[in-house]
């Protein structure tokens, strides 16, 4: 047996509880259990007594909920329910920063496992779509996943596992990742943050700026495929039939 034998079968055998449901269901299952317990042990009922008890543990509060945000985003749940959440215990802004730190730094740690797993275990995880998200990231790098990061053309969860065997460098990721989902975060953490009054005008500010950040991010991509399809073309075609057109 060579070295590499167990280090496969171990990856094999890691990639296969991260992806398998009943894992994922444990661990959220735990985290809403925890919730509710703490919840009816401080006897607090309704979004504003949540948050004035969430409020009496001053700086604790928000750095668990930034551990657990990471554990979570780390092991591949759901984030949109953690950053509405964020923005539920501590207001829109507290909320935003609470989950934008929580939320990269699970990507972070989800980046670190997809290189673990090694490029053989994520492109079973990832499928076709991982194909794809290799080649866009490939030619571009850091502006490409600051694009793909504004618009979800793929899932959070498999851009965080797939981006770690790519050759972006963990800089770029982390910068491009903070950057990227910061409109979202802010526009789900005012969500969570104004579900006692959808009509306020933070609520409205957040759309505002997720509408208008998300769509110049669209104009960006299709410049970029258009300008990748040119390229592609001007490759197929022929030495002397591009030296003509140029000439």
């Amino acid at each position: 047996m060579t070295v590499d034998q167990p280090v496969g079968e171990f990856r094999s055998t890691l990639v296969t509880w991260l992806v398998h449901p009943v894992f994922r269901l444990a661990v959220l299952a735990a985290l809403v259990a925890s919730a509710a317990v703490i919840a009816t042990r401080s006897d607090v009922a309704g979004v504003e007594s949540l948050r004035a008890a969430f409020d009496g543990l001053g700086w604790i509060g928000p750095a668990v909920f930034v551990l657990t945000y990471t554990v979570a985003a780390t092991i591949m749940l759901p984030a949109a329910p953690f950053t509405i959440g964020a923005g539920l215990l501590f207001g829109p802004l507290v909320g935003t920063v609470t989950a934008l730190i929580g939320a990269t730094t699970g990507a972070t740690g989800a980046f670190f496992v997809g290189r673990l797993l090694g490029r053989g275990a994520v492109e079973r995880f990832g499928g076709r779509r991982f194909a794809a998200l290799d080649r866009h990231l490939d030619r571009r790098g850091f502006s490409a996943l600051l694009v793909v990061r504004l618009v979800p053309l793929f899932p959070f969860n498999l851009l965080n596992v797939a981006a770690g065997v790519t050759g972006i460098r963990v800089r770029d990721y982390v910068l491009a990742t903070a950057v990227g989902i910061f409109p979202g975060t802010f526009a789900y953490a005012a969500v969570g943050g104004t579900i006692d009054d959808p009509t306020s005008p933070a609520f409205a500010a957040a759309v505002g700026v997720f509408l208008v950040v998300t769509g110049a991010a669209v104009v960006a991509s299709r410049r970029m495929r258009a300008n990748d399809a040119k390229l592609a073309d001007e490759k197929s075609l022929p030495v002397a039939a591009v030296s003509g057109e140029r000439s």
